[in-house]
C-alpha cells in the first residue's frame, strides 16, 4: 500500500522532469498552439518564442525536481491523504511560480514590442 502511494505522488514530478529534458532536446521550431511554452507574450514573435521555450524547459525541470523532493518528504512525514493534497498544491504553486519566472525573464530581455533590450 505504501509503495503505491509513493509511486502515485512521484509520477507527476518525474514526468515534469522527463518532459523538460525532452523539451530541451527537441524545442518547438515554430510558433504553434500544440507544443511549447504558449502565452500571449511568448507567441509575439519567433525570437521570444525560442527564448521562452528554452526558459520553459528549464522551468519544468526545476519545478519537477522541487515537487519530487517535497513529495518524497510528504511521503515520510505525513499521512497518505495529507501528503497527496500537499504534493498537489506544491505542484500547482510550482507551475504558477515557474510561469511567473518565465514571464519575468521574457520581460527582462524583451521590450513590449517584442524587440530585444
Amino acid at each position: 500500500m505504501l509503495w503505491e502511494y509513493l509511486i502515485a505522488i512521484c509520477i507527476t514530478p518525474m514526468l515534469l522532469v522527463a518532459f523538460g529534458y525532452y523539451w530541451q532536446l527537441r524545442p518547438p521550431k515554430k510558433i504553434n498552439w500544440f507544443y511549447g511554452y504558449r502565452t500571449r507574450r511568448s507567441m509575439a514573435n519567433q525570437q521570444i518564442w525560442d527564448f521562452a521555450n528554452k526558459v520553459g524547459a528549464e522551468m519544468l525541470i526545476r519545478v519537477g525536481i522541487v515537487t519530487l523532493a517535497i513529495s518524497i518528504l510528504c511521503y515520510f512525514l505525513l499521512p497518505e491523504s495529507a501528503g497527496i493534497v500537499i504534493s498537489f498544491f506544491i505542484f500547482i504553486i510550482g507551475i504558477g511560480v515557474g510561469m511567473y519566472w518565465c514571464e519575468t525573464k521574457i520581460n527582462r530581455y524583451f521590450d513590449k514590442n517584442g524587440n530585444p533590450k
